[in-house]
């Protein structure tokens, strides 16, 4: 990766961090914390715009061992220039019926996990989040 890609990586967490605590979710189900996916989308399009994207290569929907649904997604993701593509999957409880946004949510989550290969929303994946405690 070169050194304008790594500063701008470094800028992204930067807004992310400056965003907090609002940036920040926390999931009851798994009592985990990480960073809302607007807020990652956001601060990748103001340091990275039309030299980032993603593209779904799978979902579907499964049933887990409890009996409800799964909405699961793979995406691949890209920065410019970079031959790099890492993919990675997702996944969101369908509640309420809403298949549609367990889907958007699989997808999202799967986006902030393959990005987590550049290190986008590192302080998330080191467990850095002044998220709830139970």
């Amino acid at each position: 990766m070169n050194e304008t890609t790594q500063a701008k990586i470094k800028a992204v967490n930067a807004l992310l961090e400056k965003a907090e605590p609002e940036s920040i979710s926390y999931n009851d189900y798994s009592d985990q914390s990480g960073y809302k996916p607007q807020y990652v989308m956001d601060s990748m399009n103001v340091e990275l715009f039309g030299n980032w994207g993603f593209e779904e290569i799978e979902t579907h929907t499964v049933t887990n061992d409890k009996g409800g649904q799964l909405a699961v997604a793979k995406v691949q993701v890209w920065l410019k220039d970079i031959e790099f593509r890492p993919m990675a999957w997702g996944q969101s409880r369908v509640t309420k019926g809403d298949l549609g946004d367990a889907k958007k949510g699989a997808q999202t989550d799967a986006i902030k996990k393959a990005l987590s290969y550049f290190s986008v929303g590192r302080r998330a994946y080191l467990g850095l989040l002044e998220g709830k405690k139970k």
